[in-house]
């Protein structure tokens, strides 16, 4: 059996992912930091359909612990897949963003993703076997807005991650990117302020879980999807709002 680790895996996206990953036969390592609870339940439920499936706690801020977190899993089923779906997420703006914010999203954001594909990548060649990185970016990346600068940066060094390990990590991994839209809802949104978020934009229509776990099966199935990021967002970035859709949305349909 192949092992998946899937950083974030005890919620949200992760969570969903994970799910997914289980059912179709992978051994998936759940890692979490705070979420304990919600890792150890989809753990179980990959356990429950007869899948193989270990919770594995680590924070991605400590280096060690992102060493330690892939020591764990090569010690239980050999990797060849990872995806990197954690993300700190906090809000700042050019104006306020610190130092000390700016260190913290990058650690999670862009610095463990990097360390995890390095250790990846040397034991797949190890092994002479090859393998997968999936970055989960954001579609921000691609229309940029000033809201949540540090976590938009860290985002967009990491688009930036996945084109460079592509072209550098080749043949022996492959290294690609989905950037969803608005998928969940996000912070202090309301259900109205969600739905209108997720169809605003060209095709009336957002991104979805489902949608997410669709790109996922795409580029484990397509050798030649390599250096790339799939962008799901309804066309939204078309539009180049001056905001993140979220406060559009709080501001009104006309907001500018």
């Amino acid at each position: 059996m192949k092992g998946a680790l899937v950083t974030g895996g005890g919620r949200r996206l992760g969570a969903s992912i994970a799910r997914h990953l289980g059912a179709k036969g992978w051994h998936v390592f759940v890692h979490y930091h705070q979420s304990n609870e919600g890792a150890r339940q989809v753990a179980e439920e990959i356990l429950a359909a007869g899948g193989k499936a270990t919770p594995l706690c680590a924070d991605l801020d400590d280096v060690a612990a992102v060493q330690r977190l892939y020591d764990e899993c090569e010690a239980i089923c050999p990797l060849c897949l990872l995806v990197n779906s954690a993300s700190r997420f906090d809000y700042d703006t050019a104006s306020t963003a610190s130092p000390e914010g700016l260190e913290m999203h990058m650690r999670v954001n862009l610095f463990a993703p990097v360390m995890l594909t390095q250790r990846l990548h040397a034991a797949l060649t190890a092994r002479g076997a090859s393998g997968v990185v999936i970055n989960i970016v954001d579609n921000k990346v691609f229309g940029l807005n000033p809201d949540y600068f540090s976590y938009t940066l860290s985002k967009v060094a990491m688009q930036g991650m996945i084109q460079m390990q592509a072209m550098a990590l080749a043949p022996t991994l492959r290294v690609a990117g989905i950037a969803p839209g608005i998928t969940l809802i996000s912070g202090l949104q309301t259900e109205q302020e969600f739905e209108r978020s997720r169809r605003n934009n060209p095709m009336g229509m957002g991104c979805t879980p489902e949608q997410i776990l669709n790109a996922v099966d795409f580029i484990l199935a397509s050798p030649a999807y390599h250096g790339q990021t799939m962008v799901i967002d309804g066309g939204q970035v078309l539009q180049r709002r001056p905001r993140d859709v979220v406060f559009l949305e709080k501001l009104g349909p006309d907001a500018s």
